[in-house]
């Protein structure tokens, strides 16, 4: 009975973890048979993957974050403002590496703020990282009021495909041996799981989820220069939903909210492509944009009352 009982849980975690990859290759049919061919097409599917990179980039790190069943909406608001003052920098002659730092350090600011006030002062971090995402947007609606703001010129030599995938590529080495292989990784899974049985196995809960946040905000800002290449200017919609796409791609990879040991890195990854072939197949479909953003917030919905119940019933465990 024992044995059985083994091979049962063997068989359900197996399943769990290919689930997002099967989501992937179920969306990917259903939306080439029905969308007549055009998903797959070599203009489209470049499309997909230019809106994926920097959106995957941020889910690395948002990974850490929610992991330890941490929160954060200020996603597209601090990319914007990220974005603003790298602009803002170039246009000021400063030059390159002085730019890809003034857009990390400008996401780590915002991401130091939030985890100070959620960790230390122990402040809900949706109300912490919603005030941010406000103040965030404020800001990018203030100064683009009139006008949009354009990178320098030589900006654009890179955004081109070799400079993503490396950084897509080497960002992703880096997190997952942080997040799968490091003892902060390792510890913000268990203070997702258990964060008093962490603490009391000698985790320092309070500098660890500092950790995460600042993790994230470095990806943040690394996903802002992906961006600001591709868009080459700021305006008072950059960044604008990004936040509802870094949770769903989180979902969509079988990120649990709850943190836990189930986060895996591989999940953002997969979730990132997931969450714009949806939004892309659907709009192939003939979708309106309303509806779609509709849609995506239905999805998101199910999918984490189906995660909530499982973790409540202890399925999955």
């Amino acid at each position: 009975m024992e044995t059985k009982t083994k091979q049962a849980n063997m068989y359900i975690d197996l399943l769990r973890k290919l689930i997002p990859f099967l989501g992937l290759a179920i969306m990917i049919l259903v939306f080439q048979v029905f969308g007549e061919g055009k998903l797959l097409t070599a203009g489209n599917m470049k499309s997909i993957l230019n809106q994926s990179v920097y959106v995957a980039i941020m889910a690395f790190g948002a990974v850490f974050v929610y992991s330890h069943a941490g929160m954060d909406l200020s996603y597209g608001g601090v990319i914007g403002f990220s974005v603003l003052t790298a602009i803002l920098a170039g246009r000021a002659g400063a030059p390159l590496p002085v730019i890809i730092l003034t857009n990390i350090l400008s996401a780590v600011m915002w991401f130091a703020v939030n985890g100070f006030i959620s960790v230390y002062l122990r402040v809900s971090p949706f109300i912490t990282s919603l005030c941010i995402m406000y103040m965030c947007r404020g800001i990018l609606n203030t100064v683009c009021a009139k006008e949009k703001y354009s990178v320098p010129v030589y900006i654009y030599d890179y955004d081109n495909w070799t400079v993503k995938i490396t950084v897509l590529v080497v960002v992703y080495l880096i997190c997952w041996l942080l997040f799968e292989k490091s003892a902060v990784g390792k510890a913000n899974k268990a203070i997702g799981g258990n964060p008093l049985a962490a603490q009391q196995a000698g985790v320092n809960v309070e500098r660890t989820r500092m950790t995460a946040y600042l993790i994230s905000g470095i990806t943040v800002g690394i996903g802002g220069f992906i961006l600001m290449a591709r868009a080459g200017s700021v305006s008072t919609s950059t960044g604008q939903g990004l936040e509802m796409n870094v949770i769903t791609a989180l979902v969509l990879g079988g990120v649990p909210l709850s943190g836990g040991s189930r986060a895996k890195m591989i999940g953002a990854l997969i979730g990132s492509f997931s969450v714009i072939l949806l939004r892309n197949g659907l709009i192939i479909l003939g979708i309106n944009e309303r509806v779609i953003e509709g849609i995506q917030g239905l999805v998101l919905l199910i999918i984490v009352f189906l995660t909530y119940m499982k973790n409540k019933d202890g399925i999955w465990q």
